[in-house]
């Protein structure tokens, strides 16, 4: 039995509220459950799966099923934990004054039929880069968060309970650029809006929401797979929301990402709406359900043998890092780049070090096996995504 369409199926129950063929649900073999777990896991998908399953009368008391509900539980109380420190955040900031938007699934999560069904790893908001500063010291001092060092795009946060914070102030790191989406992301200010008047809690216009997602999709989905959640964010997107299509695709266009958006919209409907697949959704789908929330190291190497030119030059690409690329990785490069080789050096040290030499030769050992089949293959639906 096909699992990966058992999940999909599964999905479009809980999102879109329709009937879907459910009957092979029925006729799941406890082995066949097992992987059904698996796959969910992997796209952190499991509690809506668990919800869809418990609705079918599909769970007892057996492993499997303790384990979906424990993966239910975990993401409800997820959830709540977050929405509490989101609250506790935003009024933090409307009290200095900080003009701020949120991003991702603090905006999302209202449009599912439930919002603990849209989870997250960590709240993401922006500021403006003059007030980074101001908002990490009222977070420190009023909510007890730490920081951790000032990355090319944001500062990681923690709160004393451990929810993770993202202080953007930019929307994308530089290493990961797609086509020309840095060009449009520098104006998501020009047209954001306050929530209510007088508030600092803006939102960005739909336009560039959208555009925003397509970018993190694209960028994900360029090294090495963005999972299936993104897809059902697309498709709340397009089909719980009120929008423009015309102003949507005219950034698209700008910021070279049309043709991967509607794409991506295509196989959204596929999944969830019975659309009719072509041959393009169908490798999508292949490297997307292969893939898991942040894709897999094969998926990201044929990628990158295709933008290197062969195995040998990626090879060669990941063991002496271009320095655009190093100061990502070491900030402290982008004011002293004399540095650089004394980096470069220490990064050497840390891949061969007992820790990360296995990985690091495993790495080396999968960009090998990758036929050029393969890479052929992934080059040409990039080239049709516009990618």
């Amino acid at each position: 039995m096909d699992i990966s369409m058992v999940l999909l199926h599964l999905l479009s129950t809980q999102i879109t509220n329709a009937d879907a063929d459910i009957s092979s649900a029925k006729e799941l073999t406890p082995e066949e459950m097992t992987a059904l777990f698996a796959l969910s896991q992997r796209h952190d998908l499991a509690h809506i799966v668990r919800h869809a399953l418990s609705n079918l009368g599909l769970l007892g008391s057996d492993e499997i099923s303790k384990k979906f509900k424990q993966q239910a539980v975990q993401a409800f109380y997820r959830y709540a934990q977050m929405d509490h420190a989101y609250g506790q955040v935003c009024g933090v900031l409307e009290e200095q004054k900080i003009p701020f938007i949120p991003l991702k699934g603090a905006v999302l999560r209202d449009y599912y039929p439930e919002p603990w069904m849209r989870t997250s790893c960590d709240i993401d908001i922006l500021v403006k880069e003059e007030d980074l500063d101001k908002a990490i010291a009222a977070l420190r001092e009023q909510l007890q968060y730490t920081a951790g060092y000032k990355s090319d795009h944001d500062v990681a946060m923690n709160s004393p309970n451990g929810v993770r914070l993202e202080m953007h102030y930019d929307t994308i790191r530089g290493r990961f650029t797609v086509n020309n989406c840095r060009d449009v992301l520098a104006r998501i200010w020009e047209d954001a809006v306050p929530k209510e008047p007088g508030a600092y809690h803006y939102r960005m216009s739909d336009a560039m929401f959208y555009f925003y997602h397509i970018t993190h999709m694209a960028k994900h989905f360029r090294n090495g797979g963005c999972g299936v959640r993104p897809f059902l964010d697309l498709w709340i997107m397009n089909n719980r929301m009120d929008f423009d299509r015309q102003k949507r695709y005219a950034l698209l266009e700008e910021g070279g990402l049309l043709k991967f958006a509607i794409a991506a919209e295509h196989l959204s409907e596929v999944w969830l709406s019975g659309g009719e697949a072509n041959a393009l959704s169908r490798q999508m789908e292949d490297f997307i359900l292969d893939g898991g929330v942040y894709g897999t190291v094969r998926n990201s190497m044929a990628v990158d043998q295709i933008r290197m030119g062969s195995k040998l030059k990626y090879a060669c690409s990941k063991i002496f890092l271009p320095y655009d690329v190093l100061k990502y990785d070491y900030p402290i490069l982008q004011k002293k780049p004399w540095l650089t080789p004394l980096y470069e050096v220490k990064r050497w040290k840390r891949l061969i070090s007992a820790d990360n030499g296995k990985y690091a030769m495993a790495y080396l050992k999968t960009n090998a096996k990758i036929s050029s089949t393969e890479s052929v293959s992934t080059a040409e639906m990039l080239k049709q995504l516009g990618m």
